[in-house]
């Protein structure tokens, strides 16, 4: 560029329009001042564009990674939503399994009362009809039989303490430990006793016909009583297992909500993290872009001050020393444009073609 402009200016001069020189070098040392300003102008331009950009992406690359940050945390909280609801759901079917075993249990023992009950009731239902059976037999025996009867209330007695019931063993221990008696010890000389023993021994099946009647009727109370609470303890725990059914059924839509839910979280907090990336990866590229540019720039800057400064050098020149040896000066340019050496010329003063030469060679 620089040695085109200075050979048009050495043509111009060759062509004897020295006059017109000193405006085309005013107007190339112009040209260049503008197209400099115009660089500067433009680069400053772009360049507060270009860091706009940069500080814009900045901004929305942090604003992107507090949303990812929420992204995340929505992600952590169905998580943990998930995890505190199947442990939920673990509990409420661990319900069930015991509700299920304790009415088991209920049921067997149950079975096993309502087994002793009847056994108790057969046993006692057994011992009044033998009280029955021994009271008739007792007030129907006259004085030679009540010996032989004595054998009969023995046997009663001996059947008695072998009942299964607890309550009525220890009744009939002390029944028999009190009230037996040794029929063979009783002699003609003491039958003037035997009404006072018939009365004694109906007075004591008396007693206990009164006793296991009471009996019988507090173990049907107590199998009623037993009964009617195992319903309502069967039917409570029913009522609680309706309720952790349906509560399962809820928790476990729940969890299936939960887990869509959390792939959908997943999903956002991958797409948020890329376009994070895609931002920063944007800004970096700016960054360089402006880089590029600065570097061009000051390339072009450095091109164009050279040539500025190259303009208004060979203006001054021409304007202090051309102008006032006008033919000497063309002689020097056809020298310089035949490559001819001009030792001739004097080198007291500086010239335009040594100026003009070394500006060329120095390129």
């Amino acid at each position: 560029m620089k040695s085109l402009l200075l050979l048009l200016v050495v043509s111009v001069i060759c062509q004897n329009e020295v006059d017109t020189v000193e405006k085309l070098l005013a107007d190339l040392k112009g040209a260049s001042a503008v197209e400099l300003t115009t660089l500067n102008t433009d680069f400053t331009v772009s360049k507060n564009l270009k860091e706009n950009i940069i500080f814009n992406l900045g901004k929305a690359y942090q604003e992107q990674n507090f949303l990812c940050a929420s992204r995340d945390k929505s992600v952590s909280d169905r998580e943990s939503d998930i995890n505190k609801t199947n442990k939920f759901i673990a509990y409420l079917q661990k319900r069930l399994v015991d509700n299920s075993k304790r009415i088991e249990t209920l049921d067997s023992n149950r079975c096993t009362h309502s087994s002793n009950y009847i056994e108790r009731v057969k046993n006692d239902n057994m011992t009044l009809r033998l009280i029955i059976f021994l009271r008739n037999s007792l007030q129907n025996l006259d004085n030679n039989q009540l010996n032989r009867y004595g054998a009969y209330v023995e046997k009663f007695l001996t059947m008695y303490k072998k009942a299964k019931i607890s309550e009525l063993v220890e009744l009939a221990h002390e029944f028999a430990d009190t009230m037996f008696i040794d029929w063979n010890q009783i002699t003609p000389s003491s039958q003037g006793n035997i009404n006072t023993v018939k009365g004694q021994l109906i007075e004591m099946l008396n007693d206990m016909e009164r006793y296991i009647r009471e009996q019988i009727k507090n173990a049907q109370n107590l199998e009623i009583t037993t009964g009617v609470t195992l319903a309502d303890f069967k039917g409570a725990i029913d009522i609680e297992n309706e309720q952790i059914n349906y509560d399962l059924q809820s928790e476990q839509q729940n969890v299936q909500k939960l887990e869509e839910q959390l792939i959908q979280a997943r999903l956002a907090a991958v797409n948020c993290r890329e376009k994070g990336i895609a931002l920063q990866q944007q800004q970096q590229r700016a960054i360089e872009d402006l880089k590029n540019e600065e570097i061009q720039y000051n390339k072009n800057k450095a091109r164009l001050q050279e040539e500025l400064n190259l303009f208004t050098d060979v203006y001054r020149i021409y304007s202090t020393q051309v102008g006032t040896s006008e033919d000497k000066f063309k002689q020097r340019v056809d020298d310089y444009v035949n490559d001819r050496k001009v030792d001739s010329y004097e080198r007291s003063q500086y010239s335009l073609s040594d100026a003009v030469r070394k500006q060329v060679q120095n390129e």
